[in-house]
């Protein structure tokens, strides 16, 4: 999807005229930075502010703090302003200023645009400043949260008093952080609405992932928009009774579908996701007896959407809706791999319907039997190396998976057909590709592969999935510098991350590998998603809870709920706040847990780390924590590109600094006993700062801060 301007009254875009850099604070507005506008003579303006009660306000050079003006200069005391409607100026030259009456710069005699909305309370006061000599008023504004009836939102008041002639008649719903907002004052309406912007409404960064949020979603199993496509081909594949069946009834498909997806946007805008992979929505098989292929991994038509989740009429909503609320669509690609080559439907792929070949076709499929099968068909050998061995792993059968012959030097036939099916879904919206299984694909279809995408989107983001790959395994990323342009999702990091929210290793530990990974991914490691948990591991809520066997034959550590839902959301802080893209699963932000033990003995492995969210409620605290830093990571760029630097550590604690340019951010998250820390050389400028997540008040002196930290807890400061 492209980010577009979205324009609500008749009318050319508006060309925006160049800003100052110099804010106005104060009580009036909640100490938020407003731009000031530049009218010549090292002079800035903020007109018509309107002071309801005996206020202060103060001068902020690059809204951010670093360098303020009041009373005695810079960082000096705030400046006392009474009650009434002024024209305040700042001389930028002399950093003095003047309070004068509102009839100063003329504005007052016309029309004044009062914006109302979820970020000031939705009080009067906040007023558009008027765009040179035309009848255009506009206003940058951060939201940073909705209210108990929605998501961010905003109303236009003229006048003020709340009278006939607010418009629009319902609310204006926007995306978290920053926007543009113009009023064309001729016909009294919206003109331009534009969300999503870097910083004070500088340039967006909307291509750049990097200060994104993620969220990874198991169609089948989200929201049921449309119940008549419930059973698809094949009605024995569908499950009548969900989760309260048996193992069998958990591995078809459940009913949820793209419509589903779509009546779900407005919670996962206020959760602050800005990208969505969804699980892949190509067409798998139906000749599946009573199995079905609710996951989306085995592929039958990629050129066609699942009957399960619509059609391509739908795709095109799903592109539109996100695309208003800015969010980017990221499909899940298994261009390993069609079905299984022992059962249903051999392997069968069609293009659009039309029979393309099936796993006896040797020019499509590579024959040389399965991964560890040791190259015979005696069930009681396993040669575990070939995992480790590049050759096996890539012209092997992933498990009895048909396996595609991808071409060292050009594309194959089934490498044309995979490559034109993903531009067909990229003409329908789709922004991102997660390749699944990347690890046992040919490296070169990937780099042909990425670059045909590039080809036609040059700001497509592209990852794989290469199980265990990170900073600690050699061949991932041998793989990742070699510039194949594809990312990878960090598996190291996030078992590490897991490792220490269980007590199996310390901060000291997690720090070390932390900073192993800049040289490890040659400084790219900002590019590459993060997560905690996904489709096939352990939610890490059960592993914290469970006294009983999960994935990996990992023992379960039987902590309390609310001591694992603690620990579960300290993990997912590092997730938001370390170098990286983070990625959430979806129901972690409701602590999500299910119990059942698969047919191995596995307590809430696959299929019950894919089971139907629980809630979609808006109170839990993870909700809360995620949206916070959802905000924070979209306008912070020290958190989405900074660098890493820890500032104090031992084995509960771990404080580090994200910083880039003049942003600065500090974490600080302690999974030990409650205790006091003084921390020194913090980037942060002096001053009190409320701790992101909220509650805590800390102050900078010299560039040192106490803080106090109760177990469990997690302090952001910006």
């Amino acid at each position: 999807m492209k980010k577009l301007l979205l324009l609500l009254a008749a009318g050319s875009t508006l060309a925006f005229q160049a800003h100052s850099e110099w804010f106005i604070r104060g009580t009036h507005n909640g100490w938020v930075a407003e731009q000031m506008a530049d009218i010549g003579n090292n002079t800035v303006l903020a007109d018509d502010v309107v002071i309801t009660s005996n206020g202060e306000i103060k001068f902020d050079r690059f809204g951010d703090w670093t360098e303020n003006y009041g009373v005695g200069g810079q960082n000096g005391g705030n400046i006392s302003v009474a009650a009434g409607t002024w024209d305040i100026e700042f001389y930028t030259d002399s950093k003095n200023w003047a309070i004068l009456p509102s009839s100063t710069h003329g504005s007052n005699n016309g029309p004044k645009y009062h914006l109302r909305g979820t970020f000031n309370g939705w009080v009067e006061g906040t007023l558009l400043t008027q765009v040179g000599t035309t009848t255009d008023y506009e206003i940058c504004v951060q939201f940073t949260g909705g209210d108990a009836n929605g998501g961010p939102r905003f109303k236009i008041d003229k006048n003020g008093a709340w009278g006939s002639d607010v418009f629009p008649t319902e609310d204006k719903s926007v995306a978290l952080g920053f926007s543009r907002i113009v009023v064309d004052g001729t016909t009294d309406s919206l003109k331009t609405v534009e969300d999503g912007l870097g910083v004070n409404c500088t340039a967006s960064t909307a291509t750049d992932f990097r200060n994104r949020t993620m969220y990874f979603v198991f169609l089948d199993r989200f929201s049921n928009g449309d119940t008549s496509n419930d059973n698809g081909n094949n009605v024995n594949a569908t499950s009548s009774v969900g989760g309260s069946g048996d193992i069998n009834e958990w591995k078809k498909y459940w009913g949820g579908d793209i419509q589903g997806l779509i009546n779900k946007l407005d919670y996962l805008q206020n959760l602050g996701i800005t990208a969505i992979w969804v699980t892949p929505l190509n067409d798998n098989v139906d000749n599946s007896s009573n199995a079905g292929a609710y996951h989306g991994y085995w592929g039958r038509d990629f050129y066609e959407v699942d009957e399960h989740f619509g059609n391509w009429e739908l795709v095109d909503q799903l592109d539109a809706a996100m695309e208003a609320r800015g969010m980017k669509l990221v499909l899940d690609f298994a261009p390993n791999h069609s079905s299984q080559n022992d059962k249903y439907e051999f392997g069968a792929v069609y293009k659009e319907g039309v029979f393309q070949a099936n796993e006896a076709n040797t020019i499509w499929f590579h024959q040389n039997g399965a991964i560890g099968d040791c190259y015979d068909d005696n069930q009681e050998t396993y040669c575990g190396a070939e995992w480790a061995d590049p050759w096996a792993y890539r012209n092997k059968t992933l498990f009895n998976l048909t396996d595609f012959n991808h071409g060292v030097d050009s594309n194959t036939p089934s490498d044309t057909y995979l490559i034109e099916a993903a531009k067909k879904w990229l003409a329908h919206g789709v922004d991102a590709f997660r390749i699944d299984a990347i690890k046992h694909i040919e490296p070169n279809f990937i780099s042909r592969f990425t670059t045909e995408m590039r080809n036609i989107n040059p700001d497509v983001y592209i990852f794989g999935e290469w199980m265990d790959a990170g900073a600690s395994d050699a061949n991932s990323m041998a793989f990742l510098n070699e510039g194949r342009g594809s990312e990878l999702l960090d598996f190291n990091l996030r078992d590490n991350i897991e490792n220490v929210i269980a007590d199996n290793i310390s901060m000291i530990n997690l720090n070390a590998h932390i900073a192993s990974r800049a040289g490890a991914m040659n400084n790219q490691e900002d590019w590459q998603p993060i997560f905690l948990d996904n489709h096939d591991a352990t939610r890490t809520s059960v592993y914290l809870q469970t006294t009983g066997i999960v994935n990996r034959s990992r023992q379960g550590k039987g902590y309390s709920q609310a001591f694992a839902n603690e620990r579960q959301n300290l993990g997912m802080a590092l997730v938001m706040t370390l170098p990286g893209i983070p990625t959430i699963y979806y129901g972690t932000e409701q602590n999500t847990a299910e119990f059942t033990a698969n047919g191995d003995g596995e307590v809430g492995h696959d299929p019950y780390n894919r089971e139907a969210i629980p809630s979609f409620s808006e109170t839990t605290t993870a909700f809360k924590m995620i949206s916070s830093l959802a905000a924070l990571r979209k306008n912070s760029p020290a958190v989405a590109t900074g660098s890493y630097q820890q500032k104090w550590l031992n084995n509960d604690i771990l404080v580090f600094e994200r910083k880039e340019g003049s942003d600065t951010v500090v974490v600080a998250v302690n999974k030990g006993s409650a205790t006091t820390i003084t921390v020194s050389a913090l980037g942060l400028a002096d001053g009190s700062y409320t701790n992101v997540l909220g509650g805590d008040v800390v102050s900078l002196s010299g560039g040192q801060a106490t803080f106090n930290l109760a177990q469990n807890e997690v302090i952001v400061l910006r």
